[in-house]
C-alpha cells in the first residue's frame, strides 16, 4: 500500500529540440534568404503574367481568324453564285439569239451550226445550275460553321476579360507583396556585417541561395563533408563559417537531428524485441519441475 504523500509514477515528457541561439548575423542571413526567394518567386510570376495573357490573346486570336474566314467563305459562296446566275442569264440571251436566227438560215450547215451552240450553250447553263446547287448546299454548312465560330468566340473573349482581370489583381497583390518584402530586405540587410552581407550577395548571385544546412557532418546544397572541428563549430552556430566548396554559409538545425536519430531509436528497439522473443519463448515451453 502507498504511502500518503508518496510521489507516484514518473511521468516522462519528451521535449522536442530548437535551434542553438545563432550568431546575430547568421540569424539575419537566414531571414533575409527568405525574403530574398519569396521576391524572386514573385517577381518571376509578375513578369510571367504578361506573357500568359498574350498567350490567351493568342488564342482569341485564333477563334476571330476562324469566324472571319468563315465571313469570307460565305461572302465567297454568294459572289461566285451571283456570278453563275449572271452567266445563265447570258447564255439563256444567246439560246434566244440563236434561235431566232435559225428562221432566217439558207443552209442546213447554218442550221446546224445554229443548234449547236444552242446544245452548247444549254449545257452550260445545266452545269451553272448544277454548281449554284452545289454552292446553296456549302452556303448552309458555311452558316452553321459561322455560327459555331462566333459562339467560341464569344465564350472565349469572355474568358479572355476574366483572365485579363484576374491577372490585374494577381499583379497589384504581388507588387505590394514586393513592396513589403523590400522595405523588410533594406531593414535586415542594414543590421548585417558588410562583409557578411558582401559574402552572402556574392555567393547569392552565382548559386541562387547563399545559405546551407550543415547536417551529418556535410554540406546539404552541395553535399562535401567538412572537417571534424569545422563541424564542431558549425554545430555551435556561434560564427559565420562557409563551406569550401560551393561558399555557401552553413548553419546546423539540431531538429534534423533528432528526427533522423529517431528511426534509428525505433530501429534498434524493433531489433531489442526481436532478440528477447526467442528467450521468452523457451521459459514458457520449459516444463515444471
Amino acid at each position: 500500500m502507498r504511502k500518503s504523500g508518496a510521489e507516484g509514477p514518473i511521468t516522462r515528457v519528451r521535449i522536442k529540440p530548437s535551434l542553438l541561439p545563432m550568431n546575430a548575423d547568421l540569424q539575419r542571413l537566414t531571414e533575409l534568404e527568405k525574403i530574398d526567394r519569396e521576391a524572386s518567386r514573385l517577381t518571376e510570376e509578375v513578369a510571367g503574367l504578361p506573357k500568359r495573357v498574350a498567350a490567351i490573346e493568342a488564342k482569341l486570336a485564333e477563334h476571330k481568324a476562324a469566324v472571319e474566314k468563315a465571313k469570307s467563305g460565305i461572302k465567297g459562296n454568294e459572289a461566285t453564285r451571283r456570278q453563275m446566275e449572271a452567266d445563265i442569264k447570258g447564255f439563256q440571251e444567246k439560246i434566244a439569239k440563236y434561235r431566232s436566227q435559225s428562221s432566217s438560215v439558207k443552209t442546213n450547215d447554218e442550221y446546224r451550226a445554229l443548234m449547236h451552240e444552242v446544245e452548247f450553250a444549254e449545257k452550260q447553263i445545266s452545269g451553272c445550275e448544277d454548281k449554284i446547287l452545289e454552292l446553296m448546299i456549302g452556303l448552309e454548312n458555311e452558316e452553321k460553321a459561322l455560327k459555331v465560330a462566333e459562339a467560341e468566340l464569344k465564350t472565349e473573349s469572355a474568358d479572355v476579360e476574366k483572365e485579363k482581370a484576374d491577372a490585374r489583381v494577381r499583379t497589384a497583390e504581388d507588387e505590394k507583396l514586393l513592396a513589403g518584402l523590400k522595405e523588410k530586405r533594406d531593414t535586415i540587410r542594414s543590421t548585417v556585417n558588410d562583409s557578411a552581407l558582401a559574402h552572402y550577395d556574392r555567393v547569392m548571385r552565382q548559386r541562387k541561395s547563399a545559405l546551407a544546412e550543415a547536417r551529418d557532418q556535410k554540406c546539404m546544397a552541395c553535399f562535401v563533408m567538412v572537417r571534424p572541428q569545422t563541424w564542431q563549430e558549425i554545430r555551435t552556430n556561434e560564427q559565420i563559417i562557409t563551406c569550401n566548396s560551393c561558399g555557401r554559409i552553413l548553419y546546423f538545425d539540431p531538429a534534423s537531428e533528432a528526427t533522423a536519430a529517431e528511426p534509428a531509436k525505433k530501429k534498434k528497439a524493433r531489433a531489442a524485441e526481436v532478440e528477447t522473443a526467442p528467450e521468452q519463448t523457451e521459459q514458457e515451453t520449459t516444463p515444471t519441475q
